[in-house]
């Protein structure tokens, strides 16, 4: 095998490791040459993708969460990745081997003392990868139910760390929570953005306060173990040989050993952002059956959310920048928030033009509940998608299928909140009787309910009435004359306490709009 060039340092001779990367691009470089090699960096390695292998070298760097500055502390670290990854992934890591450095330049092997370390592995299928899968909604829940049993079994057997004094752990973990929103508060740029992270804050230290006691306990019944440390779908293969779980933390024990609930918060919260969200209950449910955890779901929404702030910050940090990645991991964290407050119900109402759609869909998306719109039940209920120019109370809309409407969405409500979740009620809600039912609904299992009333004039309503049937994408089939008869026929809020009722005017930007209702919101659950 032919011997790469030599590149070495100006001022001391030596080989530095930018020659070796370079020597390493050459397919020529490998025992069994590929027509193509494919180079990766990472902010602490370099990867090479060589046919059906992977070599990997570590950078000499230090940082204050790792230190590969040595040659020694890199061959060490090596060795670790090895034996710690061969514990969820026994046929992907294959071995550590010497690089040489001679007057004839870099050699894989060799006789002389190794001057470079590489870990070499077998290169698994990247359209098997568990983040492709959900992207590409290739995922079955017989699938996420092995990934399950996988992880359970791995959990059962891993090293417990009962001996972590518990104050030094609750310690660490507020450590690790201050740094994350430390890191991330300089790239806050937007106003909504610097609220949002300070409700993060507030969530995160109140949930460490409020549940110190719980958190010591899990130390001392051996929920603290030797796992993977960094478990998200890139680094999950759904290989031919079955699942394959890689790239485990190795440079810090510290990082690696963590609560099972924080492990698996990653995943789970890494599954609902790529698409995945519809499969998390049955991982869950799965998971808790084989590892009988009672405590893991209280603890879940904080660790989900102290995963997503680091998922946001290691984004934004490797483009330097607050990009859309970042941001997407950003809003779940936020989202997070939310979940203390939970089952709750949120009333949507208005006319129709009022602009109660345009605030319940980004709502929903806010927090993380389902958005149950009367246009989409009503349809459903009479099999007859599409649009519907009807007069008032006639056809789909007749009293009797407005009666069906509104106690098909009362069903729908109530599956949620039996899941623990509630849900946002988006309709026109005209009637006094059908606003009770919903009230009804929240006393029966004794949740808040909030009503959040939208309005706009009657030339806003009606420019957006008439753009709306313009466009013909909408589900809703309001139109200027039904808004008139709407209008007439309104019964008054007067049985909803000021308290738990919004007036909710909706010609602001939707972002306004947002933040009032979630300002709202936000002060009655806390108060309730």
């Amino acid at each position: 095998m032919k011997s790469a060039p030599v590149t070495r340092d100006k001022n001391t001779g030596l080989a530095t490791q930018d020659g070796l990367v370079a020597a390493m691009m050459r397919p020529a470089f490998y025992p069994r040459p590929a027509d193509q090699v494919i180079h990766k960096e990472t902010h602490i390695s370099h990867v090479f993708l060589v046919g059906d292998l992977v070599y990997k070298i570590k950078k000499a760097v230090r940082f204050s969460f790792l230190d590969y500055s040595t040659l020694a502390r890199r061959r060490h670290f090596l060795q670790e990745e090895l034996r710690l990854n061969r514990r969820l992934a026994p046929s992907v890591y294959l071995a550590v081997m010497p690089i040489s450095f001679d007057e004839n330049g870099w050699r894989l092997g060799g006789w002389s003392e190794p001057a470079e370390y590489t870990l070499v592995m077998r290169r698994l299928p990247e359209k098997q990868m568990l983040r492709f899968l959900l992207q590409t909604k290739q995922v079955t829940q017989g699938m996420i139910e092995q990934l399950a049993d996988h992880l359970a079994e791995f959990h059962a057997a891993a090293e417990m760390t009962k001996d972590i004094p518990a104050d030094e752990y609750l310690a660490a973990l507020q450590g690790e929570w201050n740094d994350s929103l430390a890191d991330i508060r300089p790239l806050m740029t937007a106003p909504g953005d610097r609220q949002a992270l300070e409700a993060i804050d507030s969530f995160g230290s109140k949930f460490l306060r409020t549940n110190r006691a719980l958190l010591m306990r899990r130390v001392s019944e051996g929920w603290i173990r030797d796992v993977h440390g960094d478990l998200h779908a890139e680094h999950i293969c759904f290989a031919p040989e079955g699942i394959q779980i890689f790239d485990c933390i190795e440079f810090s024990a510290k990082l690696r050993r963590c609560d099972l609930a924080s492990e698996i918060a990653f995943l789970l919260m890494d599954m609902a952002i790529l698409g995945g969200e519809a499969l998390v209950d049955a991982f869950v449910e799965r998971y808790r059956e084989r590892l009988g955890d009672a405590e893991m779901m209280a603890l879940l929404p904080y660790f989900k959310c102290y995963r997503a702030l680091v998922r946001a910050k290691v984004h934004a940090l490797r483009l330097s920048r607050w990009g859309d990645e970042a941001a997407r991991y950003f809003h779940f964290a936020r989202r997070m928030t939310w979940e203390p407050f939970k089952p709750f119900l949120m009333l949507v109402c208005g006319l129709t033009g009022s602009g109660k759609s345009t605030l319940a869909r980004p709502m929903g998306e806010r927090l993380g509940m389902s958005v149950i719109n009367s246009d989409v039940v009503r349809k459903l209920i009479a099999a007859k998608p599409g649009r519907h120019a009807v007069r008032y109370h006639e056809g789909i809309y007749s009293p009797a299928m407005t009666e069906k409407t509104y106690a098909g969405m009362a069903r729908q409500a109530e599956e949620q909140i039996r899941k623990g979740q509630g849900a946002i009620l988006d309709a026109t809600f005209a009637r006094r009787a059908h606003r009770e039912k919903i009230a009804a609904l929240a006393l029966k299992y004794r949740i808040p309910l909030i009503v959040v009333h939208c309005s706009a004039s009657d030339a806003t309503s009606e420019k957006r009435l008439h753009l709306r049937a313009a466009q013909g994408t909408d589900v809703s089939d309001g139109r200027w004359e039904i808004y008139v008869a709407q209008k007439a026929a309104y019964e008054p809020l007067d049985e909803v306490p000021v308290s738990d009722r919004l007036e909710l005017g909706t010609e602001a930007p939707v972002e306004q709009l947002i933040a009032a209702a979630e300002t709202f919101l936000h002060a009655r659950l806390a108060a309730s």
